[in-house]
């Protein structure tokens, strides 16, 4: 938020008209701040503005469904990782959409797989999401993922853990209600633009790349829907013993009471590591690399490893599961043509909403040509990449991970573009934006 408020003080100051002339008639722009030729109607800039935030942020922040935690990590810790993901998400929608498909589909396969057991969708998303805690007595030992749970149970009496599907909907923080209104919320906003369209009135670009994160964003909800939100502890289960009832060792959970700089240090405590170490990228190696490239890599190849990585060794044994696990899809390692095609109209749509905006008026040429070239982008990018992907798997490149690298390069600079371009033409918007709907005119008039 300060960012986006930084990014809007220097728009606003941003002398108009003397980089370059305007690409429309200078007296359809405001000149002094806000107005409105509307008597019936008028929003100001403030108002586009605060409608435009809250709904990317409700979009991003509420719909990432993170893992579950470590029973050890503190509360900066987790929050630092939930930013980490909304960051992404505002980056990299599409490989969120990604990560949201490969989750249900793994989540569908395992709710087939055990249905024997009573297992729904929620339960393969509860599994593959570090749902289950092996505990030994009331200390907690590893998490457990889907294929190591044969002979564990919820008191180690048993061969399967057996849990219902209202306790797993009882730990998470978001309903039926809540869902619902986060839906309404993007809905609404959506519909607002549509109705701007159908009557004539400009819509800023602002509003536009906000509803393309509202549409991903509401894609991934619905991906999303049957997976628990915010749990922050798993299920205990015990391994299968003799005795009738669970050990109790006197051990107790120990909760960091530490202050609040030591626990924001502590939640930062990886990474300086990460920088020293490279990208987090277990099939390239960056180490020999200088510091200045290893920082610069790092953004850009962490994209890569959340579509496609080998599940990491380290994980077996630790309290939760990797931050984008799983990391393989539900049929093997790649994803099937109908995935690949539902990715790619994914992309597609999300640019071609960007590409709504090649005919919209924009302050200077520069930034019309860079707001084309960035949308252009978008839609290339994803679809190149997942030919890539498909063409590697097939014939097995020698220099696939270059192109990969030029590949998520070209992407994340348009993205940063179109991140920023659309605060910079806040400075120069047509009188005609600031005209409210006249929803009057949707409804007949009954004489």
């Amino acid at each position: 938020m300060i960012v986006i408020l930084a990014i809007l003080a220097a728009s606003r100051a941003f002398p108009v008209g003397q980089t370059s002339p305007p690409l429309v008639p200078r007296d359809h722009f405001q000149a002094r701040g806000p107005s409105c030729d509307d008597p019936d109607g008028c929003r100001s800039l403030w108002h586009i503005i605060w409608s435009c935030a809250v709904t990317i942020l409700l979009c991003t922040w509420v719909s990432v469904h993170p893992n579950i935690p470590s029973p050890d990590e503190t509360w900066p810790r987790i929050m630092v990782r939930r930013i980490g993901l909304m960051l992404a998400a505002l980056f990299v929608p599409e490989f969120m959409v990604a990560w949201a498909l490969k989750q249900r589909q793994v989540a569908v396969e395992l709710a087939k797989e055990h249905g024997q057991e009573g297992w729904t969708i929620a339960h393969g998303f509860f599994a593959i999401m570090g749902g289950f805690m092996e505990y030994e007595g009331n200390r907690p030992v590893r998490v457990l993922l889907p294929d190591q749970l044969k002979s564990y149970s919820l008191t180690g009496n048993g061969d399967f853990p057996r849990i219902a599907k209202a306790e797993i909907q009882d730990k998470s923080k978001g309903d039926i209600v809540s869902k619902s209104l986060v839906i309404l919320q993007t809905g609404w906003f959506v519909t607002q633009c549509v109705a701007r369209g159908v009557q004539g009135l400009p819509i800023t670009e602002l509003e536009l790349i906000t509803v393309a994160f509202a549409t991903l964003n509401l894609v991934m909800y619905l991906l999303w829907w049957d997976k628990p939100l915010n749990v922050q502890r798993g299920v205990r289960v015990y391994k299968k013993r003799d005795t009738e009832e669970p050990i109790d060792d006197g051990y107790v959970e120990a909760t960091r009471s530490d202050g609040f700089w030591s626990a924001l240090g502590y939640a930062f405590s990886d990474i300086p590591a990460a920088i020293v170490h490279g990208p987090l990228s277990r099939d390239i190696n960056f180490n020999d690399a200088s510091w200045g490239a290893r920082v610069l890599l790092w953004p850009l190849v962490k994209p890569f490893d959340i579509i496609d990585s080998d599940p990491p060794r380290e994980y077996e044994d630790l309290k939760r599961v990797n931050t984008f696990h799983p990391d393989e899809w539900a049929a093997g390692k790649m994803p099937g043509p109908f995935t690949v095609f539902i990715m790619a109209a994914i992309a597609l749509a999300f640019g071609g909403i960007h590409c709504a905006g090649w005919s919209f008026a924009f302050p200077s040429s520069v930034e019309r040509i860079l707001w084309r070239v960035a949308s252009v982008s978008i839609i290339a990018v994803p679809a190149l990449f997942m030919l890539l992907m498909l063409a590697d798997f097939r014939w097995d490149f020698s220099n696939v991970r270059v192109y990969y690298l030029i590949l998520i390069s070209v992407y994340m600079f348009g993205r940063l573009a179109l991140l920023v371009l659309p605060f910079l033409c806040l400075r120069s918007l047509p009188l005609a934006a600031y005209n409210d709907v006249h929803w009057a005119s949707f409804i007949p008039h009954v004489l």
